[in-house]
């Protein structure tokens, strides 16, 4: 009798919590109002390209837009910083050239700097 009353119990309880299961389920797929997500690949779309069939996304892609300026605006930055150092190394690169080449160092070939042998460093 106990072994019966269990299955019983057992049967009820896995009914009531599959039929919770398939009422999140539906209400889950009919749901229209979504957010959204923060960090899902189409968040790097622009406005232009999205395609949407609901007023949300039409939204987030007009709050996008600004998001996506900034980041164009950081990219021309650090571009801008990148070109400065490009032009520092080279004016360092001619200046140990023409020691080089005036003999008051020499540049192995690991890439460190030598002073020549004989050359005094006061004077």
């Amino acid at each position: 009798m106990k072994h019966i009353s269990a299955i019983f119990t057992a049967l009820i309880i896995t009914t009531v919590i599959g039929l919770c299961i398939l009422v999140i389920g539906v209400s889950a797929l009919t749901n229209h109002n979504t957010v959204a997500l923060q960090n899902s690949p189409n968040a790097s779309l622009t406005g232009n390209s999205l395609t949407s069939t609901g007023g949300n996304a039409a939204v987030s892609s007009v709050s996008a837009s600004p998001d996506v300026q900034q980041l164009q605006q950081q990219v021309t930055d650090l571009q801008s910083q990148l070109d400065q150092a490009n032009a520092a190394i080279q004016q360092f690169q001619s200046i140990l050239q023409a020691l080089q080449a005036r003999g008051v160092i020499v540049i192995g070939r690991d890439g460190n700097i030598y002073l020549p042998p004989g050359s005094t460093t006061t004077h």
